[in-house]
């Protein structure tokens, strides 16, 4: 037995003592790898993964387009060593499809001419020295022309047109007359335009189904407004006669201010428009706007400032010094088109009969003009109040706040009773120090911000107006030698399907007769969010420039889904 164990023990030192000497090389460099992979055009991370984009085709000649493959590899220069095999799933005439093709280094795909198309795609790539594989994931689609773009109305008066900045995947499109690319050799019809205007919401056809329903308006001087499918540039609705401005024996309503509050997702979003001459229209949901009552309430008025309360509109008449209201529950058809523009309203425009006494020496908005009215709330509209911005002779601004008279429960303004001479709302006033618009149509409140926040033009600069201290911050100073013309957030209020639009800031520029549009992004809280950088765009790829810019609108589909680039 001793023996046995000696020789074991033997064995086993005599093993642990044995040097390896083979010839193993466990070095790495030798193998060739995939390093990167990108595609030609770009593909961006979108909410439904990695996307590359093409705009829908509108001629034969754009029906089919390539996506090229650039890799790097750790020892390769070509690509002689590599297998693509791009693994297809799409829908062809109504019937889905899967295929797999082998072609070296890209792919072509069919897009029919004005159709929606998606390619779901595995891209498989094998290098034959090594029989290893790098898998890329991404889908090819389709977009609609002027989809999430920016229209620019440019140009000087009786000659304006409408131009488009669009970003498709990495490349900007930037076009001077969008029309004349959709509808060559055909007539202008934005030529006498002289302010845009945009709603995306969903409308019901027969009473039984919703369909998404995207509204670009531009109105036209003299009271004419042209509504068009944003996508396309398609007119619509011109079959119904004046369907967005009503018509009147005072003539045409040429449109000063735009005010909108609500959320079209639930067909709580209420509109008015504010004529140049003092007039004041209202509509929900759809844009057919209709005139108050007429053969009861006020009817000699002129209306400066409005703003729309959970209940009511508020306006200031800046002709006999008062304050008046409306409400906002109407016998209003808002399911489908045709009802929006056949009903008639029947609440009439009312004096709200504030009592201006109770504001100490001076504060009174007596003798001054209103400017601006928003309502300052983010999840709590049903209790906050209207605000007003006015300006006084000697360019002094002043802010008024109005509270309800009524009682909890209460189901008309001026108290449960509904006194019509009752006061419907106290008001306190202030004076707003270091407030400087030089352009007092750009003030604009914005309800994305937990802080209340007004913006507004100051020459050169873009500023942003805290309402509760009066601190003012500069968000963007223009280039050298442009003036501000106009700013617009993409998006005015804050719904269950516009994602961050309210964030970003659309700016128009003007230096002598040209024009620039530019755009900033700010953060939740409101400052510049730095890593967002928007270049200048001047001119289209012909070196066509912009004309002097008027407006800006940025237009985007009802359920919005902002690529995370």
């Amino acid at each position: 037995m001793k023996k046995i164990l000696y020789v074991l023990v033997t064995t086993l030192l005599l093993a642990s003592c044995y040097e390896d000497k083979g010839n193993y090389d466990y070095s790495f460099d030798k193998i060739n790898t995939i390093d990167s992979v990108r595609f030609i055009p770009a593909a961006e991370q979108q909410l439904t993964g990695m996307t590359i984009e093409f705009t829908q085709p509108f001629t034969d000649a754009d029906t089919l387009q390539r996506v090229s493959v650039e890799l790097a590899q750790s020892l390769q220069t070509n690509l002689d060593n590599l297998e693509f095999v791009w693994m297809r799933n799409y829908v062809r005439d109504g019937v889905r499809i899967k295929d797999t093709i082998r072609t070296k280094g890209y792919m072509d795909v069919v897009l029919p001419k004005g159709q929606s198309t998606t390619y779901n795609v595995m891209l498989q790539i094998k290098d034959k020295t090594t029989d290893l594989s790098h898998y890329s994931e991404f889908v090819v689609a389709t977009r609609p022309i002027f989809k999430n773009s920016i229209f620019v109305l440019h140009g000087t008066p009786g000659n304006m047109k409408l131009g488009n900045v669009e970003k498709v995947g990495a490349d900007v499109n930037v076009r001077t007359d969008a029309y004349a690319l959709m509808y060559p050799g055909e007539e202008n019809p934005f030529a006498q335009a002289t302010r845009l205007m945009y709603q995306a919401t969903m409308t019901f056809v027969n009473y039984t189904k919703m369909v998404e329903s995207d509204n670009l308006i531009a109105f036209i001087d003299g009271g004419e407004a042209k509504v068009y499918k944003p996508f396309g540039l398609e007119r619509k609705l011109n079959n119904y006669k004046n369907y967005v401005l009503p018509s009147s024996d005072q003539g045409g309503l040429s449109v000063s201010q735009i005010g909108m509050e609500g959320d079209p997702s639930n067909q709580s979003d209420y509109y008015y428009i504010i004529g140049k001459d003092g007039r004041v229209v209202t509509a929900r949901s759809l844009l057919s706007f209709k005139f108050p009552n007429k053969d009861v309430g006020e009817t000699n008025y002129k209306v400066t400032a409005g703003a729309i309360t959970y209940s009511e509109f508020v306006f200031w008449d800046g002709k006999n010094n008062r304050f008046l209201h409306v409400n906002k529950e109407d016998s209003y058809g808002i399911w489908g088109e045709q009802e929006a523009y056949y009903a008639q309203l029947n609440n009439p425009l009312q004096d709200a009969h504030v009592d201006f006494s109770t504001l100490g020496a001076g504060l009174s908005p007596e003798g001054k003009t209103g400017v601006y009215g928003f309502i300052q709330y983010r999840e709590n509209y049903e209790n906050e109040h209207p605000f007003f911005v006015f300006k006084d002779d000697s360019g002094k601004f002043y802010l008024y706040e109005l509270t309800p008279t009524r009682t909890e429960g209460g189901d008309k303004e001026g108290g449960e009773s509904g006194d019509s001479d009752a006061p419907a709302y106290t008001i306190k006033g202030q004076v707003l120090n270091n407030f400087s618009p030089s352009d007092v149509s750009s003030i604009f409140y914005n309800t994305w911000f937990p802080t209340n926040y007004i913006f507004y033009i100051d020459g050169i600069n873009i500023v942003r107006y805290n309402i509760s201290n009066g601190d003012n911050v500069i968000l963007y100073t223009a280039p050298s030698g442009y003036n501000i013309a106009c700013m617009k957030f993409r998006e005015n209020n804050s719904f269950i399907h516009s994602a961050d639009l309210g964030r970003y800031l659309c700016i128009g520029l003007n230096k002598g007769d040209k024009g620039a549009v530019t755009e900033i992004k700010l953060t939740t809280g409101g400052d510049v969010d730095e890593t967002y950088k928007a270049p200048l765009y001047n001119k289209d790829k012909n070196n066509v420039e912009f004309g002097n810019i008027a407006d800006l609108q940025f237009v985007h589909p009802y359920s919005y889904q902002l690529p995370n680039y």
